[in-house]
């Protein structure tokens, strides 16, 4: 992780280059997991909009362009029109952020090298916040209920679209943003894999937060977790587990659809 001081030093030196607030630790990959790999800015398209939502840099809240690989792009295109129907937030026309390509150096670890991992700040009508994924702002203040509802709808939609979701949960260093990359999911919507870690947590926290359902936060695939989502997918009307990729993305879409809740 860059640590704080070597980013905003980045950032200096870097200026409009669109660097972004993290990169990503190895995990243990899938045998069929594609490695991360560099691709030069110059091969990548610019664009100042997801959707027709303005991108804005969190940190002075400008408008500023990002560099995305352009099937990453289109993703988050379908992703950001489905949210904005399932949100019930449709009038959301901002979104603040910390870039998608940054510089790899060679050390090419990275689905930001690509343009193919985005960090999200926060969701705006104008102005105005809607959803904020800066917990490192809200955690603590009279705002926190309303605010973590939210931000796990928004983390439970983006889980849909994303297989690679790190939350807070995840470390410290994504307090001030949520990462989503498609390296493991690639062109295609997520399945549920009952060892990610990641996936177990936004299964355990929307439970906890969107459903009252009293889970402990493990990250682990214990009989309490799973004994909550039966009952999320039982009131759905739905059967077995979250292994089928129909009740695992319709777990998460009721999840997501009460954010406002």
């Amino acid at each position: 992780m860059l640590s704080r001081r070597r980013f905003l030093t980045g950032l200096a030196a870097a200026g409009a280059l669109g660097v972004t607030g993290c990169t990503v630790p190895s995990f243990p990959d899938p045998p069929t997991r594609e490695r991360a790999r560099c691709v030069p800015r110059a091969e990548l398209a610019r664009h100042g909009e997801i959707g027709a939502a303005r991108l804005h840099y969190d940190i002075d809240g400008e408008p500023r362009p990002v560099h995305f690989d352009a099937g990453f792009h289109r993703q988050l295109e379908s992703w950001w029109a489905d949210w904005r129907e399932t949100s019930g937030l449709g009038d959301a026309n901002r979104i603040d952020n910390f870039g998608a390509w940054i510089d790899g150096r060679g050390a090419c670890d990275s689905w930001h090298h690509a343009g193919r991992a985005f960090d999200l700040g926060r969701i705006r009508r104008d102005g105005d916040v809607l959803v904020s994924c800066r917990e490192d702002v809200w955690a603590g203040t009279s705002d926190e209920p309303q605010r973590r509802r939210g931000y796990w709808a928004l983390a439970a939609h983006l889980h849909i679209h994303f297989a690679h979701v790190l939350t807070y949960l995840f470390d410290a260093a994504h307090r001030n943003h949520i990462h989503l990359d498609n390296g493991l999911s690639g062109s295609g919507l997520s399945t549920f894999r009952p060892g990610s870690r990641v996936q177990v947590q936004v299964v355990q926290a929307s439970a906890r937060w969107l459903f009252d359902e009293p889970v402990e936060i493990t990250g682990r695939l214990d009989a309490e977790t799973r004994r909550a989502a039966e009952s999320v997918l039982d009131s759905l009307g739905l059967r077995g587990g979250l292994t089928s990729a129909d009740n695992w993305h319709a777990y998460l879409r009721a999840a997501a659809g009460r954010g406002q809740v």
